[in-house]
């Protein structure tokens, strides 16, 4: 796979950045138990309980933030069409710039959630005893700081990135998994057309014969004797003979002026100076250009032959049965 499609079906789906800040908080907290648990459990006997501490961390850090994490991703998204992001190359250095265009979204994104943020966490901490001036002075004002920006930067950075990340992963293992299904889509259509093509060649019994019945190639397994009849074509290829069957490609050890000395003339034609085909493996043939015509077999490729016009007015008569000149074939036994 070239290139990675930037879908966002990740960051478009509000719901998973309630899993990303349950899981970061869930982290946090485990943490913060295993190295100071002394300190946590001040902070839940201050709470009054630990079913208020969950109170306090539900009301003070979650939803607040959660608000934080949606603008962020929010932006993220108006940012990748702004700048039509919409794909990136399959490479590290690629991955690499893709991350550092993203940046600065994070770098700015603290000015446009920060209100939002504060309102949320002031409506949950000072209830039920709001005040204007409180609000403006405390939430807002004060929180629009270097210090508070700073504070914000890296875990902004960092939960940024990694929802970026998961929705970058989840599209790249989407997309391969949609090539691997259509590769295997097409494979099985492969088999199912050689199949079909299969099913149309037929190619007749071998019974003796004073023509050449059987022939010895040399395949990918070694050397054997194989039926002429199953051969689609012979043909030659620098200074190398070639038998085109069922099963695979046969070098063979005659010529093709042997083969067509040899092989029965009702059941084989040598169409050109180097193409002998079976007549069980002609699929159609149609006009080309310049005088020429495209000659399709019904192999698993649907190898075409281009033959000279000179040679299709035999061939037609071959194929209907006929030979040369003229008299149908069954007539030459008479």
């Amino acid at each position: 796979m070239k290139e990675i499609q930037i879908t966002r079906a990740f960051l478009k789906k509000p719901f998973n950045s309630v899993i990303i800040l349950l899981s970061i908080v869930a982290l946090i907290e485990a943490v913060g138990w295993s190295i100071a648990s002394n300190s946590k459990h001040k902070l839940v006997d201050k709470a009054g309980g630990a079913f208020h501490y969950i109170g306090v961390l539900v009301s003070s850090l979650f939803i607040p933030e959660l608000c934080t994490l949606l603008i962020v991703i929010a932006l993220t998204n108006i940012y990748h069409r702004i700048r039509h992001i919409t794909s990136i190359e399959n490479s590290w250095p690629s991955i690499s710039r893709y991350e550092l265009r993203c940046l600065p979204i994070l770098l700015v994104a603290f000015w446009v959630f920060n209100p939002f943020t504060q309102t949320i966490r002031y409506f949950f901490e000072q209830y039920p005893n709001y005040t204007l001036a409180k609000y403006w002075n405390d939430y807002i004002l004060y929180t629009y700081t270097w210090s508070t920006y700073f504070k914000y930067l890296a875990p902004v950075i960092i939960i940024g990135y990694i929802a970026i990340n998961i929705s970058l992963l989840r599209d790249y293992l989407n997309q391969r998994k949609e090539a691997q299904e259509k590769a295997e889509a097409d494979a099985a259509e492969a088999a199912q057309k050689y199949l079909e093509l299969s099913e149309t060649f037929l190619p007749k019994p071998t019974v003796p014969s004073k023509y050449l019945s059987y022939l010895k190639g040399k395949g990918n397994q070694g050397e054997f004797d194989f039926p002429v009849n199953e051969a689609y074509y012979f043909t030659v290829e620098e200074r190398a003979y070639y038998a085109e069957t069922i099963k695979e490609r046969y070098m063979v050890n005659k010529t093709i002026n042997e083969l067509e000395a040899e092989l029965d003339p009702s059941q084989f034609f040598r169409i050109k100076r180097d193409y002998i085909v079976n007549r069980q493996a002609v699929l159609h043939y149609s006009y080309w250009e310049n005088g020429k015509y495209i000659v399709t077999l019904n192999n698993p490729g649907h190898h075409e032959i281009i033959v000279p016009r000179v040679r299709m007015q035999e061939f037609r008569e071959w194929l209907q049965g006929r030979d040369p000149a003229g008299k149908p074939e069954h007539a030459n036994a008479l």
